[in-house]
C-alpha cells in the first residue's frame, strides 16, 4: 500500500522561522533584499501579519504600548524576541501610516543576479510608501545608465517611468537621474565619466538591442497568444444643433 508523502518537520520549522526573520527585519528596516523565490514566498505571510495586526489594533484595549503589544494576538506571529520592538513599531507608527489600507503593504523588485557562482536572482521586499523610494531610485539609476551608453529604453523601464512620473512628478525623476550619473556613474561637470572602471562598465551594453529601438521595441506587453491590435483613437464626436433651440 502507498504510502503518503512525508515532510520533515524540521525542514517546515526552519522556513516558518526564515519567514517570520524576514516579516520582522522588514518591518525594522523598512527594506530587505534577499532572492526571488524567499521574497515571494514571505510576502502573502507578511501581508497576512500585517492586516490582522493592524485590524487588532483597532480594538485592543491598554493604558501603555506595551499593554497594547501584549494585548494584540496578531502579534504572536513574531519570534518572542522581536515581539516588543517591532510589535510597537506596527502599533505606533504603522497603524498612522496606513489607517485605510487592508492589503498592498509590500512590493517586491527585481534586481540583478548575485554576484558568485549561484547567479541568484536578487529582490527587495520593501514596505510602501516607507519614504526610501527603492523603486525610484532604482529606476533612475537603469535610466542613467542607458542614457549614458546612448540606448533607447526598454519597454519595461518605460513603463516603470511612466509610472513614476505620474506620482511623483517629471522633473522630479529628471532631477533624480542627474544625482544618479553623479553618484552612481561619477559623472563630472562636462558630463563625462571620470572613473575608469565605471567607464568600461558601461562598455556591457545587453545581449540583444532588439527592445532597445529595435525591432521588437513596443511588443513586450502586447499579447503573445492573440493577434491583437492597438485601439485607434477616439475621433471626437460632432454633435449637431437639437432643432428645438430658439
Amino acid at each position: 500500500m502507498p504510502s503518503l508523502k512525508k515532510f520533515d518537520a524540521n525542514v517546515i520549522r526552519h522556513v516558518k522561522s526564515m519567514d517570520k526573520n524576514l516579516c520582522a527585519n522588514l518591518i525594522r528596516n523598512e527594506y530587505i533584499v534577499t532572492t526571488v523565490t524567499k521574497a515571494k514566498r514571505a510576502q502573502p505571510k507578511i501581508e497576512r501579519f500585517l492586516a490582522s495586526a493592524l485590524k487588532d489594533n483597532q480594538t485592543v484595549k491598554g493604558d501603555t504600548v506595551l499593554d497594547r503589544v501584549l494585548a494584540n494576538k496578531s502579534l504572536n506571529f513574531l519570534q518572542p524576541p522581536d515581539k516588543v520592538e517591532v510589535g510597537s513599531k506596527v502599533i505606533e507608527e504603522l497603524a498612522q501610516r496606513y489607517p485605510d489600507r487592508k492589503s498592498g503593504f509590500t512590493r517586491v523588485i527585481k534586481l540583478e543576479p548575485r554576484l558568485g557562482e549561484d547567479k541568484a536572482p536578487m529582490a527587495v521586499l520593501e514596505l510602501v510608501d516607507s519614504g526610501l523610494d527603492v523603486k525610484f531610485w532604482y529606476t533612475a539609476k537603469i535610466v542613467a545608465r542607458l542614457q549614458l551608453q546612448g540606448l533607447e529604453l526598454d519597454d519595461i523601464t518605460k513603463h516603470n517611468m511612466e509610472k513614476l512620473i505620474k506620482f511623483k512628478g517629471e522633473q522630479a525623476f529628471t532631477d533624480a537621474v542627474e544625482v544618479a550619473k553623479r553618484e552612481f556613474f561619477k559623472v563630472g561637470e562636462d558630463g563625462e565619466v571620470t572613473d575608469a572602471d565605471i567607464k568600461k562598465n558601461l562598455e556591457n551594453t545587453p545581449a540583444s538591442l532588439a527592445y532597445n529601438g529595435g525591432e521588437l521595441a513596443g511588443t513586450t506587453f502586447a499579447s503573445k497568444k492573440f493577434p491583437t491590435k492597438a485601439r485607434p483613437e477616439k475621433e471626437e464626436a460632432v454633435i449637431p444643433p437639437s432643432p428645438f433651440a430658439q
